[in-house]
C-alpha cells in the first residue's frame, strides 16, 4: 500500500478540523452548535423551561400567597356579602343604612323628609325661644328705627309665641293660645307687639308705662307717676299736634278692681273705684265666680261665660244692668306704648294698653343694612 492510500485510510481522530464533517456533539465549535440539552442551551433561545425557571413576567398565574402584588388578581367575595358584591350597580353608588344593606328609594327619600322637618323644627326653635329678625314698616319710630331696616328681636329677656297658623283670621289668631315666658319689658325698651283686632301683625313701640302707672301728656311732654320724662331719644320737632296731648290715664295691673257705673243714660268704668278713661283697652277680668269676662270699648262688645253681646244688639243694656252689680278682678298685666315719632304714631293713645300677651319680644339690634349696624336704645 503506498502512502496516498494510507492517507485516505486515516482515522477520523487525526483529520484536520476543517474537514470535519461530524463530530459528537459535545466536540463541535459552537458556532456550528444547531441543538443543545435545554439546560445547556442561551436563556434568550429557550423556548419553553419547567414552570418554576421561567422568569416570573411570562408567568400567568402562581399561587396567591406567591403573586407580586401588582399582578394580584381580587378573590371572588365569600359568604353572605358575595351576591352584593356581584351585582351590577349601574356606575351609580346607594347610601347604605346602619345594617350596611342599601337603601330603598323609599328609604331615601323618607330620610329626606325626616331631615328638612328637623330643619323646620330647629328654625321654629329659635324663632320662638332664641330671636327673630323682623322688617320695621313705617316711620313712627324715627329716628330710632328707619322704614325697611331689619331688627334683631331677641326672646331671651321676654316672649310671646301665638300657637296660630298664616291661613286662619284675625280673630282666630287672637283666640289660640299663647306660649309667655321671661319676665316683663322696662320703660324705654323699644319692642314688637301686637294690637287688638288687628290679628297677628306686627308693630314697633317703645314701652313708656308699667302696670299701675300713671301717664299724662302736656305739650309733647310725658309724665310718668308726677315725674318729668326726659326721652333724650325724641326729636323735639315731633312732639307738637294734637296727638301729644293726653289727660290722666291709670294702666291697669293684674288684680285691679273693674265696675260698671249707670249715669245719665250710659255706662262709665271705675278703676279701684276711679272713673277710668278706658281708651279702647281691651280687658281680660274674672267674675266672683272665676267666669271670664273680656270687655273692649274698641269693638263696642262684651264676651261673658262664653257669650258674645254686642252694643248694637238687644240685650246689651240688659247686660250693663247685670254686670252693674258685680265686681271684676283684671286678670293681667298692661303696658302702655308709644311711637318715637309722636304725632305720627298709631299706639296706646288710641288702641288703649296691651296686655303682657301681646308683646312678641325685645328689639335689641339693627342687623340690616350692614352699614347702620347698631344697637337699639
Amino acid at each position: 500500500m503506498n502512502e496516498t492510500d494510507k492517507a485516505k485510510e486515516t482515522t477520523a481522530a487525526e483529520q484536520p478540523a476543517e474537514n470535519v464533517q461530524e463530530r459528537p456533539a459535545a466536540e463541535q465549535p459552537a458556532e456550528n452548535v444547531q441543538e443543545r440539552t435545554a439546560e445547556e442551551q442561551p436563556a434568550e433561545n429557550v423556548p419553553e423551561k419547567p414552570m418554576a425557571e421561567q422568569p416570573a413576567k411570562n408567568v400567568p398565574e402562581k399561587p396567591a400567597s406567591e403573586q407580586p402584588v401588582e399582578n394580584a388578581q381580587e378573590k371572588p367575595a365569600e359568604g353572605p356579602q358575595a351576591a352584593e358584591a356581584k351585582a351590577p350597580t349601574n356606575g351609580k353608588k346607594r347610601r347604605k343604612g346602619k345594617n350596611g344593606k342599601e337603601k330603598t328609594l323609599g328609604q331615601e327619600i323618607l330620610s329626606w323628609v325626616w331631615t328638612l322637618l328637623g330643619a323646620v323644627l330647629i328654625a321654629l326653635t329659635i324663632r320662638a325661644f332664641i330671636f327673630e329678625p323682623v322688617r320695621v314698616d313705617g316711620h313712627s319710630m324715627d329716628d330710632t328705627l328707619a322704614d325697611g331696616e331689619i331688627m334683631f328681636v331677641s326672646k331671651f329677656d321676654y316672649s310671646s309665641n301665638w300657637l296660630s297658623f298664616f291661613w286662619q283670621d284675625d280673630e282666630t289668631k287672637e283666640n289660640a293660645p299663647r306660649l309667655t315666658l321671661g319676665g316683663n319689658p322696662s320703660v324705654n325698651d323699644v319692642v314688637v307687639c301686637r294690637y287688638p283686632d288687628r290679628g297677628d301683625t306686627n308693630f314697633v313701640k317703645r314701652v313708656v308705662g308699667l302696670p299701675g302707672d300713671t301717664l299724662e301728656l302736656k305739650e309733647g311732654v310725658l309724665y310718668r307717676n308726677g315725674e318729668k320724662q326726659e326721652e333724650a331719644f325724641l326729636n323735639d320737632a315731633y312732639r307738637t299736634g294734637s296727638l301729644n296731648e293726653m289727660n290722666s290715664y291709670v294702666v291697669p295691673k293684674k288684680g285691679d278692681k273693674l265696675t260698671f257705673k249707670e249715669g245719665n243714660g250710659y255706662y262709665m268704668l271705675l278703676l279701684n273705684g276711679e272713673l277710668w278713661d278706658v281708651r279702647n283697652t281691651r280687658l281680660f277680668c274674672k267674675d266672683p265666680e272665676g267666669k271670664d269676662m273680656i270687655f273692649s270699648s274698641r269693638g263696642a262688645e262684651i264676651v261673658y261665660k262664653g257669650t258674645t253681646y254686642k252694643n248694637s244688639e238687644p240685650g246689651f243694656t240688659d247686660l250693663l244692668k247685670t254686670l252693674s252689680e258685680t265686681e271684676f278682678t283684671i286678670d293681667r298685666d298692661y303696658f302702655f306704648l308709644m311711637g318715637d315719632h309722636r304725632n305720627n304714631s298709631n299706639d296706646s293713645r288710641s288702641v288703649g294698653a296691651v296686655d303682657r300677651s301681646m308683646i312678641v319680644g325685645h328689639v335689641r339690634q339693627i342687623v340690616f343694612p350692614f352699614n347702620k349696624w347698631r344697637g337699639v336704645k
